[in-house]
């Protein structure tokens, strides 16, 4: 099988592609006029557009040949990036989205990419639908929410979008050419149409293949000081006193610039309420969940830490919702140039958090080549543990080979055996456009464990290989594309037994009219908790339509042997429009789980239901309001990292709710009220979506930015 798999690798890793002609550097490099005033910012390109640089936005990336074109207008004004986008485009338009956020990016959507410093220093991307609802983002906080001004409007044609992007929002260290992309995306098609273009590019926004916009802030005021932020919260909570009673608190959190690109930054009495992400689900699932973080104090670290170059089952060395809140906390953290680097005390109750990080990254036509170095720790009474580790690796654009390698150390109080507290991997493969495939070799030692970290299966060793492959067809036809996926798998523990083995495969047929049937399967085993070798295979089928879009609907089958029997698992979800602003989604999920033969009155035969309901009003672009309600019913699954409560489960709404085979019967209902803009953002929330059951409590919180916005 693993033979079979490389050699399969290989045959479609050089099966001919659409032949693309090259283009050089010169043909996507313009310099950005200079108006008078900002042009109209009212969805229309008037007059008021005529002296800007028109750029064809037509080849599609997707199918690489030329699509439904869009001209897109660049121009600036002193103050700010001006640009228009003319699309046509002959399918129904897709526009869901009314208040600012990410699921613009789930509507048909035009999008500006900007890399002012190239492609070493921050990336900056601006996206809008039809309507002129907007999302952004960036690569120096993962809070990135800056005001800026989008419009758009409907024309017989397709439609029209006009941005102004302020010098201020970015860091641009003072550089007048920046590297640039202009993509407009189709989702009824699943195409992207782009600006530039070349052969061999393995992405749309690669910075390395990036165009150029020169003469960027010919009047000066981009190049201004980078401002400071001071950034004020106020939390207000009424409950009962079985919750601990109603209380308050205040904090806040500072950004200081010292260089364009850098910032000291430090946070006091941090909120880590987290109210706006729901994590409650039932899908089958081997391993513990990975969450989100959301505290400003780390989504402005977050890009410089964790920089795998490549990895398998990768081990996360700084998972920083694994610290609790804390008093305070300092950090500094920036680029120069091709390196990033990062550092940061958290200083809690008897407990500090600490990290640093060092990384030099080159990214240009010829070469990716990346090297990281990082440092976690964690120190409270009685308890040390240091994680080090080195991650690197190395891509040749022109063929797209590559090869890594990961090494990390886990040393303090509950390492016992060093040998057994390493980490080691080492990679190599190939990955274009529509070609990706690999083998790479593993070793998690049994005590590598980062009090700070999140390792998804420690204690494993072996090689791995993967494959996925993808063909286009005609963007007319019926079939759009088939997606190819394979997976082997052979890893041991440390005591030589099997731990992780499997082979698996799935084929992703996408039609016309955004249909899609995923097809999928195959067998493993991986080592429990207490050392037991089981199964865990999801065999399945899934059926969507418009799943890219914010009106999904699927319907989901897994089965197949599971644990110590076999799991059924059906999942029916669908989120339908009201109104243009209303919109209603619906979940209902059934797990069944028997248990075999040998394990018959030892354990139980299980069955959880999840029903869930939520309504999403988007009433402006400022503000949203949300109302969710869930039931979750049955006995839990079983998994191979939580040990169950046996032999005898107790009834529903006794025990532990969360262990496995243990019963639930579980209601929650919660509501929220958001409202951002300029420098004041308001929540208004009843509940917790994230608790089992509701939590009758309310909040009210506050955030003012003083100086930068947020997130910059």
């Amino acid at each position: 099988m693993r033979f079979s798999l490389l050699v399969l690798a290989l045959v479609l890793g050089i099966s001919p592609l659409a032949t693309l002609a090259a283009q050089s550097p010169e043909s996507f490099s313009l310099t950005v006029p200079v108006l008078p005033q900002p042009p109209s910012m009212n969805g229309a390109i008037d007059d008021s557009w005529s002296k800007a640089v028109q750029l064809p936005v037509l080849f599609d990336f997707t199918y690489q040949r030329d699509g439904e074109p869009t001209t897109v207008y660049v121009a600036q004004d002193g103050a700010a990036l001006d640009v228009a986008f003319a699309v046509t485009q002959r399918e129904a338009v897709t526009e869901n989205a009314e208040t600012n956020g990410p699921g613009v990016t789930s509507d048909d959507n035009v999008t500006v990419e900007l890399w002012p410093q190239g492609a070493g220093g921050f990336h900056y991307w601006f996206s809008a639908n039809a309507r002129g609802a907007r999302y952004q983002s960036s690569s120096e906080n993962s809070a990135y929410s800056p005001q800026w001004t989008a419009a758009g409007r409907r024309t017989p044609s397709g439609f029209t979008v006009t941005m102004r992007i302020p010098f201020n929002v970015i860091r641009s260290g003072g550089s007048t050419s920046w590297k640039a992309q202009f993509e407009r995306v189709a989702q009824s098609t699943n195409s992207t149409m782009v600006w530039e273009h070349v052969q061999g590019q393995r992405n749309a926004a690669d910075a390395a293949y990036a165009g150029t916009l020169n003469g960027i802030g010919a009047r000066g005021p981009q190049a201004a000081r980078t401002q400071p932020r001071l950034q004020i919260y106020g939390l207000g909570e009424m409950t009962n006193a079985a919750n601990g009673g109603s209380t308050s608190r205040i904090g806040a959190d500072l950004a200081l610039p010292v260089t364009p690109t850098s910032s000291l930054l430090a946070s006091f009495h941090p909120d880590y309420s987290n109210v706006e992400i729901d994590q409650q689900t039932i899908a089958p699932s081997a391993f513990a969940r990975f969450y989100s973080e959301v505290r400003p104090f780390f989504t402005q670290l977050s890009r410089s830490f964790n920089n795998t170059f490549g990895c398998f089952n990768c081990p996360t060395m700084l998972y920083t919702p694994a610290i609790p809140t804390f008093r305070e906390g300092y950090a500094y953290e920036g680029t120069q140039g091709n390196m990033s680097f990062a550092a940061f005390d958290a200083v809690g109750y008897s407990r500090t958090d600490d990290a640093e990080t060092f990384s030099y990254t080159e990214n240009d036509r010829t070469k990716i080549e990346q090297v990281s170095l990082q440092r976690v720790g964690v120190h409270v009474p009685g308890f040390d543990d240091v994680t080090s580790s080195l991650l690197s690796g190395y891509s040749w654009q022109k063929s797209h080979a590559f090869i890594y390698f990961n090494d990390g150390i886990d040393r303090g109080t509950n390492v016992s055996d060093p040998n057994l507290a390493q980490y080691l991997e080492v990679g190599v493969g190939h990955a274009d456009k529509d070609t990706t495939y690999g083998v790479n070799y593993q070793k998690v030692g049994a005590q590598f464990l980062p009090a700070d970290g999140f390792v998804q299966e420690p204690d494993v060793a072996g090689p791995t290989a993967l494959l996925q492959r993808t063909f286009h067809f005609d963007a007319k036809k019926t079939l759009q594309d088939v997606q190819l996926s394979a997976s082997y798998f052979d890893q041991y523990d440390h005591l030589g037994r099997p731990a992780s083995r499997g082979v698996g495969g799935q084929l992703n047929f996408d039609f016309a009219r955004q249909l899609t049937l995923h097809v999928f399967g195959g067998y493993s085993k991986n080592e429990t908790f207490d050392g037991q070798y089981l199964p865990f295979n999801q065999n399945g089928v899934y059926l969507g339509y418009k799943t890219q879009t914010a009106t999904p609907t699927s319907v989901t089958y897994f089965g197949g042997s599971y644990y110590h029997g076999s799991l059924n698992s059906w999942s029916y979800v669908t989120t339908v429009p009201l109104a243009r602003t209303l919109k209603l989604a619906l979940e209902a999920d059934e797990n069944s789980y028997a248990p075999g033969a040998a394990y018959a009155g030892r354990e139980p035969a299980t069955r959880q239901w999840l029903q869930r309901a939520s309504f999403d009003w988007q009433f402006s672009r400022f503000a949203s309001f949300d109302v969710g309600a869930r039931r979750i019913v049955g006995a839990n699954l079983p998994n191979a990292y939580q040990a169950p409560d046996l032999p005898v489960p107790v009834a529903c709404g006794g025990a532990n709710p969360y262990a496995p085979f243990d019963c639930v019967n579980a209601s929650n209902v919660s509501a929220a009220f958001h409202f951002l803009a300029a420098h004041n953002e308001f929540y208004v929330v009843y509940g917790n979506p994230n608790n089992l059951s509701t939590l009758p409590a309310f909040y009210v919180k506050w955030i003012r930015y003083i100086g930068a916005e947020k997130g910059t």
